[in-house]
């Protein structure tokens, strides 16, 4: 008896701390993730049917991953970002909410496709379901960001399109990292 309660805390120990790790991975994602778009910043001008802009990091991340504390805000986030993009004269694209206390502790992750937010159970699959909505419906990544979804097409997801606007920096970066991985490789 005494063997079985045992095992049975140490299963719900391991049960626990594998939770912890996930989670440990999940919001390590999402912290590289919010970098991404300051380790490689938008360049050049972005034209919308009204005006041209040169989109700023924050919009570039707000186009692609936002952050929020409280569950409840993520109603307000979209409503922020549709009226951003109707001053533009865009469409809204898909793109990703993370509701946690930080950056670094997420809670729930959410693709927001239009109106409708979905639930996922990670950053990493709210990136790959973003991802692949995308394509799915044939549209356009968001001008913000678009260099960042190039790139995780063609490093992460590895393939391209003929569709694709590589930008000669974004372009420099894929080639350095394809060669470092081959050097690694041998």
């Amino acid at each position: 008896m005494v063997k079985k309660i045992y095992y049975q805390s140490q299963i719900a120990i391991d049960a626990r701390n594998g939770t912890l790790i996930f989670n440990f991975i999940d919001s390590k994602i999402c912290v590289q993730l919010f970098l991404l778009s300051h380790i490689i910043p938008p360049k050049g001008r972005v034209r919308g049917k009204r005006r041209q802009w040169k989109p700023s990091i924050t919009e570039c991340k707000d186009s692609f991953i936002i952050h929020t504390v409280l569950p409840a805000d993520t109603v307000v986030i979209q409503e922020r970002r549709k009226k951003v993009i109707k001053d533009l004269g865009l469409t809204l694209q898909p793109f990703i909410i993370v509701v946690g206390p930080q950056i670094s502790d997420i809670d729930s992750a959410y693709v927001c496709v239009d109106k409708i937010l979905y639930k996922v159970p990670s950053v990493l699959t709210a990136l790959n379901i973003c991802f692949k909505t995308f394509h799915v419906f044939n549209a356009i990544y968001p001008p913000e960001s678009e260099h960042l979804w190039l790139l995780l097409q063609r490093i992460l997801f590895m393939f391209s399109t003929k569709w694709d606007k590589m930008a000669p920096y974004v372009m420099e970066i894929i080639t350095d990292m394809s060669n470092t991985d081959k050097e690694n490789s041998v």
